[in-house]
């Protein structure tokens, strides 16, 4: 076995998927819900899409770039779903999701607090018809409360719950996430959530109702600011750029040819990190022998070490302190960092029709690639076939505009009579 191999799973379980056989219904539009149905989806089970006629999730139309007719936003966070679009503003329309809730397992909705209410598919609705049910909701900040009615998409959240005030450079003006992460971290936790709950229904043979604020998740990756400010508030104020608070020196340093991350986390690293920039002087400073004297002179040793990295090019930088282990790293862009031989190795992108997309962390539970994100009422017909919907009525309901498929011509018509639910939605 040699250094790229990958570690050896038993042979009898290669490519199971532990959620195949599972139905989820998912209502979700943008990225945490998108997200989190993707990962479910990499987990084996079949995640139906349920989209507006005429327009469906609006990320849809988030670009440029497009590619095969959608946002390539759209595209990266919707492979592996089947796409139904139906009218749920009808009464025809509301019927069938209905019927199709009673199949599934899982539900995972981001309706704005109180739209779930009008459209009959509340969690109290659906679970007098199906028990069993998992029912996930995303929302902006909780479904009861002073703000559940406030919009609540990422950037209000990262500015509401203080980490939008802490990113940016000091005297600089606050800035929001490159990637929406608290989109993604409330995507990871519903994933967590359902998979809890499918375990207890295996016990128990009950539902149940989960709720994922974006605000709560805000919050909980605070914990260590948190903490802190409570100690000592000054310690967390101001903004760090790509600093650390707690640490220095930690932080992006800019070179002859391009920027490096650099850290030493503790005091033997603090020596070799100045043994190989060559800050004999630094080392001796009483004001930089503890990572506590050095935090309290951030300028002093940032300056240093500013001043010993601005001569070097990166790679010299990444050379002279990997010898000695010290935590160093190029800054790299998106494009430059899918070119690492080790994404390959990892197996961490497909490639389609020469469009990278980025794995899920939980593809190792999938022997196959998923597939691309579908046409908007792609599988319409297929999937409401699938639950007794006759073929008559089917035509008939796509003539009428309830519902949509990218395979059948007269639901070209629909586009002009759906009922926009966007307002209502934060996220």
């Amino acid at each position: 076995m040699t250094s790229y191999d990958p570690p050896l799973g038993d042979p009898s379980v290669a490519g199971d998927r532990p959620l195949a056989g599972l139905k989820v219904i998912d209502f979700t539009r943008i990225l945490s819900g998108p997200y989190a149905t993707m990962l479910i989806a990499d987990l084996g089970a079949e995640v139906i899409k349920v989209e507006r006629p005429g327009a469906g999730d609006e990320t849809r139309g988030w670009g440029p770039p497009f590619w095969r007719g959608t946002s390539t936003y759209f595209a990266a966070v919707n492979r592996g779903k089947r796409s139904v679009a139906v009218d749920i503003g009808r009464p025809e329309g509301r019927e069938l999701v209905s019927d199709l809730i009673d199949t599934a397992d899982v539900l995972v909705e981001n309706f704005r607090p109180g739209v779930t209410e009008r459209l009959g598919i509340s969690y109290t609705e659906v679970r007098r018809r199906n028990p069993r049910l998992i029912y996930a909701s995303i929302n902006g900040f909780g479904s009861y409360g002073p703000r559940a009615q406030e919009a609540g998409t990422e950037v209000i959240v990262e500015a509401q719950s203080g980490l939008m005030a802490m990113m940016g450079v000091p005297d600089g003006p606050p800035v929001r996430f490159g990637v929406a992460m608290v989109d993604i971290a409330t995507g990871l936790s519903l994933v967590n959530g359902v998979l809890a709950a499918l375990h207890a229904r295996s016990r128990t043979g009950c539902g149940r109702m989960l709720e994922f604020p974006l605000y709560a998740t805000a919050i909980s990756v605070l914990a260590t600011v948190i903490a802190s400010a409570c100690v000592s508030p000054e310690s967390q104020e101001g903004r760090f750029g790509s600093g650390h608070p707690s640490i220095v020196p930690y932080s992006a340093f800019e070179g002859r040819d391009g920027w490096v991350v650099l850290g030493a986390v503790n005091e033997a690293m603090w020596s070799r990190l100045c043994e190989a920039l060559e800050l004999d002087a630094l080392a001796a400073d009483v004001r930089c022998a503890t990572n506590e004297a050095r935090v309290q002179n951030r300028a002093l040793v940032e300056n240093a070490v500013a001043a010993a990295v601005r001569g070097c090019s990166v790679d010299e930088v990444t050379k002279r302190l990997g010898e000695r282990g010290v935590l160093v790293a190029p800054v790299k862009t998106a494009a430059e960092a899918v070119q690492d031989p080790q994404v390959a190795v990892l197996d961490l992108l497909d490639e389609d029709d020469g469009v990278k997309f980025a794995r899920t962390p939980l593809a190792q539970f999938n022997s196959k690639t998923l597939s691309r994100a579908p046409e908007l009422g792609e599988h319409t017909v297929d999937v409401l076939g699938s639950i007794g919907v006759s073929d008559e009525r089917l035509t008939s309901l796509l003539d009428a505009g309830v519902l949509e498929s990218s395979l059948h011509a007269s639901s070209l018509d629909s586009a002009g009579i759906a009922v926009d639910l966007a307002q209502h939605a934060n996220t």
